[in-house]
């Protein structure tokens, strides 16, 4: 078992941030109206998920006990949904993708490959460590 807790994320229709974990025995969700909110709310469920645990004397509950970090993940849509500052043209253009393709993948109607969402993903990061260099 890895030391990260995986949680995929979406977004309702109504807003609302829900994640439900991946990796764990049994699942850990919660929900919120910010993302931030989110994963305070994961922070708890998590705790009163172990206490439960250790009460029913789970015998893995320290190991899961010991995970110390989160993995959020999330698919392409939900990501440009829940960052829309992020234009997928411009990271369609910075991945070398079709723009046009690109907004099919974002929206659902084609699928990318795993390669192409390596490459979506490596040029998110990109334009991360770009925008993390700017200092004001």
């Amino acid at each position: 078992m890895t030391n990260s807790v995986q949680i995929f994320i979406e977004k309702a229709e109504d807003g609302m941030y829900w994640g439900t974990s991946q990796n764990i025995p049994g699942v850990v969700s919660a929900f919120g109206s910010t993302l931030e909110e989110l994963k305070n709310n994961l922070k708890v469920a998590f705790q009163d998920y172990l206490e439960v645990a250790k009460d029913e004397q789970e015998d893995w509950v320290d190991e899961v006990g010991k995970m110390n970090k989160w993995d959020y993940k999330m698919n392409l849509q939900a990501f440009f949904s829940l960052i829309p500052e992020v234009k997928i043209s411009a990271i369609g253009k910075k991945a070398k993708i079709n723009e046009s393709l690109m907004r099919q993948y974002v929206t659902g109607k084609a699928t990318a490959s795993e390669e192409r969402v390596k490459l979506i993903e490596k040029a998110i990061h990109e334009l991360g460590k770009e925008l993390q260099s700017v200092s004001f």
